[in-house]
């Protein structure tokens, strides 16, 4: 049986095992998505959660790999992505179509802004 003053020095020790893991196993997957976007030809804005946004004239813009929707106004939506978030501006917006990586949104689009 361990003595209260060597248990928490034994949990200390795991705890900082446990951090340097976790450490390793993110770089390890950084790693590996690297590897595997060579290798495929995959372009890494994909694999690495980036933001990708097209824009198609003043009517329709599609963003992948958001992070959900911030505002929703007929005049203003704010998008979230890895990195902030993309403001899209002008009149009788709406989200055409929305799916856990892809968002679109149709309507008169005059103002994009990135944050």
């Amino acid at each position: 049986m361990l003595h209260p003053s060597e248990y928490m020095h034994a949990k200390e020790r795991m705890t900082t095992v446990r951090i340097e893991c976790f450490g390793q196993v993110n770089e390890m997957k950084q790693n590996i998505s690297e590897k595997v976007s060579e290798k495929m030809a995959i372009p890494g804005e994909l694999i690495a959660d980036v933001p990708i946004m097209n824009v198609r004239g003043k009517r329709s813009v599609c963003i992948e790999n958001h992070k959900g929707v911030q505002v929703y106004e007929q005049e203003h939506i704010q998008i979230a992505v890895k990195h902030g978030s993309i403001h899209i501006y002008g009149f009788a917006l709406t989200i055409a179509r929305m799916t856990r990586k892809i968002v679109e949104i149709r309507g008169n689009i005059q103002r994009l802004e990135l944050e």
